[in-house]
């Protein structure tokens, strides 16, 4: 009789279990994470993430809004349209998040970072045959970026103090967009700009401009971020199975796409199925893509104390507003976590 009732027990045990984990299951399953993002190659990851079914295996459905910039991402995560943000940091973003904007930077989702060709300086044709080489030759010139206080902007001001010089001796010109920035130094009609790969590669094989430096011979920069709405910020269960999925996706586009031997990169053995995820979301050919690959760091950590420097860079030039903290506008607690669940490995 006792082995009999020990026997139902265990049944009824068992029955109550798997109830408990089809709720679970149930529940996991329902959660879905919105994300706003750009078609760019920076954002690598969540394409691998959706395609090798990473966040499916953590329980979530992802719907991805595509955006042209980085302003609509913030507004749409302000509203309270999406959960997740994926795009770069500007001036007009900290400005939004000083006056209230409560969404937190969780994750590295893009760094100008040494080694790593990925965003140039331009010269046109005629500005090169008149001998604009170098920094020093652009004084009094044109450099195009896409607005005021944007990516470009601070890359121009941290470079030209790097040399010894100064916004003020030479004329940023706001262009609105990489393709006018294209467009502009190719017609001549700008003396030099910022460009991003391919653009720079293919720019030069054309013969439309010549690259005069690589940002990241002369700075280190976090120019893009994830963010997390306050909400998801706060619902610590759905956001560390979102950073796992991310952090496995960041493994695997290191791995396979960003490993170097010197100057030489080592591609993995799925280098051209990564490759073809990105193409697949960017609508750009193969080849194209695998001449500017973003730097991503492994784990997808965030460059953290690169935050601070920036803000403080946009106040003193009078592009932010207030001054803020970066430790009130970022939330690490919540990719340690998800880091160490996973541990050091793929």
């Amino acid at each position: 009789m006792a082995s009999l009732s020990s026997r139902r027990i265990l049944y009824f045990t068992g029955l109550l279990l798997l109830f408990f984990c089809m709720e679970t299951s149930l529940a996991q399953a329902g959660d879905t994470i919105r994300i706003g993002a750009l078609r760019l190659t920076s954002s690598a990851p969540i394409f691998i993430a959706m395609e090798r079914g990473l966040f499916k295996e953590e329980g979530l459905d992802v719907e991805v809004k595509f955006m042209k910039s980085a302003q609509p991402v913030a507004m749409a995560l302000a509203a309270g349209d999406l959960d997740v943000g994926a795009t770069g940091l500007t001036a007009g973003l900290y400005n939004a998040m000083a006056n209230g904007l409560k969404i937190r930077i969780v994750a590295d989702k893009g760094r100008v970072w040494p080694g790593y060709k990925l965003v140039g300086i331009m010269v046109s044709n005629d500005a090169w045959e008149k001998g604009v080489r170098t920094l020093s030759d652009l004084k009094g010139k044109r450099v195009g970026i896409t607005q005021i206080g944007s990516t470009f902007h601070y890359m121009l001001g941290n470079i030209l103090t790097k040399n010894n010089m100064d916004l003020k001796d030479v004329k940023p010109t706001p262009l609105g967009g990489v393709k006018n920035m294209l467009d502009a130094v190719a017609s001549n009609r700008i003396e030099s700009s910022f460009m991003v790969q391919p653009f720079c590669t293919t720019m030069e094989k054309k013969k439309i401009g010549h690259l005069m430096l690589w940002a990241s011979q002369e700075m280190s920069y976090q120019i893009a971020a994830v963010f997390f709405s306050e909400k998801l910020a706060g619902n610590t269960p759905v956001a560390l199975r979102f950073l796992r999925a991310y952090i496995r996706a960041c493994r695997i586009y290191y791995d396979n796409c960003l490993r170097m031997e010197g100057d030489r990169l080592l591609k993995g053995p799925e280098f051209e199925q990564v490759i073809g995820y990105i193409a697949k979301y960017t609508d750009r050919k193969p080849d194209l893509i695998a001449e500017g690959l973003n730097y991503n760091d492994r784990n997808g950590e965030l460059f953290e104390e690169d935050i601070q420097r920036q803000i403080d860079w946009y106040v003193d030039h009078k592009m932010i507003e207030k001054r803020l903290e970066a430790t009130r506008i970022t939330h690490m607690d919540l990719w340690r976590k998800a880091l160490e669940s996973l541990g050091n490995g793929s």
